[in-house]
């Protein structure tokens, strides 16, 4: 009798304490880091590589819009910029730039000789600092579980958001974008990372009023660390003309 009451006691500790381990895991798995840790983490990431895009749309149309992507070791940048200024495309790759300017009358490639001061260093900057101008204002985002990655999320009017997405040259600069005198409206802003809190993708959209219309300002960074090769078409290689054999003549 007495080995039988044991029995039943043990076999109630054990549930008992089964029942606690399973309550302390399913805690342990809802428990979600802080959007300040994810933030601070994700700045870490190590960019290898990424391809972004940008546009300004009014009344549905769109007003203007680039698109870049690099890879590192070597380095090699490609960017297609249409604005209200500009219409080019461009390839760097070693101490070479190769460059089309849309709607001269040859629509030729030309190659150039990159100078000590280029500029292709801030397109892969700009991108590799995207996360930083958030970090401070990192409360205002919600943390939510995907799988087993994790995603901020901010939708609303903070002026401290809008502080921040001026100030991200990654988000204004390539398309030269001033956004200092409009009214801002809405934000939409998306950063998605995985467990170690490595950056998967980053999606911001800012509507706001300038000149009395409304427009749409959007920036996507995605497959970030995928691509796993990217150069210069040989095309482009064999039919530029080399303004630097063109000078010493």
């Amino acid at each position: 009798m007495k080995n039988k009451k044991f029995l039943v006691a043990l076999v109630g500790f054990l549930a008992l304490f089964l029942a606690g381990c399973a309550h302390s895991s399913q805690k342990k798995q809802n428990t979600l880091p802080s959007a300040k840790t994810i933030l601070t983490n994700a700045q870490k990431t190590k960019f290898k590589s990424m391809h972004a895009n940008w546009a300004e749309k009014s009344s549905g149309k769109i007003m203007q819009k680039a698109e870049a992507q690099y890879v590192k070791n070597p380095t090699v940048v490609y960017t297609n910029v249409s604005t209200t200024g500009n219409h080019y495309k461009m390839w760097i790759e070693g101490k070479n730039n190769y460059i089309q300017m849309k709607g001269t009358s040859t629509n030729r490639w030309f190659k150039t000789k990159l100078s000590k001061n280029s500029s292709y260093s801030v397109i892969t900057d700009n991108l590799n600092n995207m996360l930083v101008p958030f970090t401070d204002i990192a409360k205002i985002f919600k943390v939510k579980r995907a799988g087993t990655n994790y995603v901020l999320i901010y939708q609303g009017n903070s002026k401290k958001i809008w502080n921040a997405i001026i100030s991200d040259s990654a988000i204004t600069s390539l398309i030269g974008i001033d956004l200092d005198d409009v009214k801002p409206i809405k934000h939409n802003i998306k950063i998605d990372v995985d467990h170690n809190y490595s950056v998967n993708n980053v999606k911001v959209a800012s509507t706001y009023k300038d000149d009395g219309k409304i427009k749409t300002f959007t920036m996507n960074a995605d497959q970030i660390n995928q691509i796993k090769q990217l150069s210069v078409p040989n095309n482009i290689k064999k039919s530029a003309v080399d303004l630097g054999k063109l000078d010493k003549k």
